[in-house]
């Protein structure tokens, strides 16, 4: 495996290269199954990836994604996601699969819910971000971390789009959320994947702390506008 690319591809193809424990931390958000098929920012449709899954279907296409970042993931696994009526039951599903993997589960208070287009639903003005770990995942204590009561396992971070590309892909997190992670965990030089690379965050956050990386991304479209992102990045730590 290459370090610091993103591999346009699957991103089982990618883990399935990878021995176990290849990684020290994975961090993504996947897909959150909205129930409709992704679009860009132009309205054109992408064939390849079905955003409409039946729970079932998405609870097994999760299930299989988690088991295998566990697999290649030394530490911990930080997984964000968003609640909704068509990922609901699946996502307290896995919750529930992978109960004695779960080592802490962080929300993401947003500040800011988007208008609910339904009458009679809340606005969904938080997210979770959940700790799957390899490292005693029965306890809440963290021994890869030099903190004692100075983290809180709220966030409260506008989701707020300082990414360049953000008119061509709608669900970017913001750059503070990978950051904050690698200041906190792990140290310098440790390998960070992210299996839904999208346009380039959590590269761009592993360059920034002195990280490397590894990332899957199906789509050439989004790999391209990663990698342009990127460049003078590279470049500037002669990565590139």
């Amino acid at each position: 495996m290459e370090l610091n690319k993103i591999y346009n591809e699957d991103c089982l193809e990618t883990m399935a290269k990878m021995p176990n424990d290849f990684v020290d931390y994975s961090l993504t958000s996947p897909p959150y199954n909205v129930g409709n098929n992704q679009l860009n920012g132009e309205g054109k449709k992408y064939e390849s990836i079905n955003d409409k899954m039946t729970k079932d279907q998405y609870f097994e296409n999760q299930k299989q994604l988690i088991e295998e970042l566990l697999r290649v993931t030394k530490y911990h696994l930080f997984y964000n996601i968003q609640m909704l009526s068509n990922n609901k039951q699946s996502v307290l599903k896995l919750m529930g699969y992978f109960n004695d993997k779960i080592k802490e589960i962080i929300i993401w208070d947003k500040k800011f819910g988007v208008p609910a287009m339904e009458p009679g639903v809340f606005n969904s003005a938080y997210e979770y971000i959940i700790i799957f770990s390899n490292d005693q995942p029965n306890k809440r204590k963290f021994y890869d971390v030099d903190f004692k009561g100075t983290q809180q396992n709220v966030f409260r971070i506008k989701n707020k789009h300082s990414n360049p590309f953000a008119d061509k892909h709608k669900a970017i997190f913001p750059l503070d959320i990978p950051r904050y992670f690698m200041q906190v965990f792990g140290k310098e030089n440790d390998i960070w994947y992210d299996c839904y690379m999208g346009t380039g965050t959590t590269a761009v956050a592993s360059i920034e702390e002195k990280r490397k990386f590894i990332g899957s991304e199906i789509f050439k479209e989004y790999c391209d506008l990663a990698n342009n992102r990127l460049k003078p990045y590279l470049i500037q730590t002669k990565l590139f």
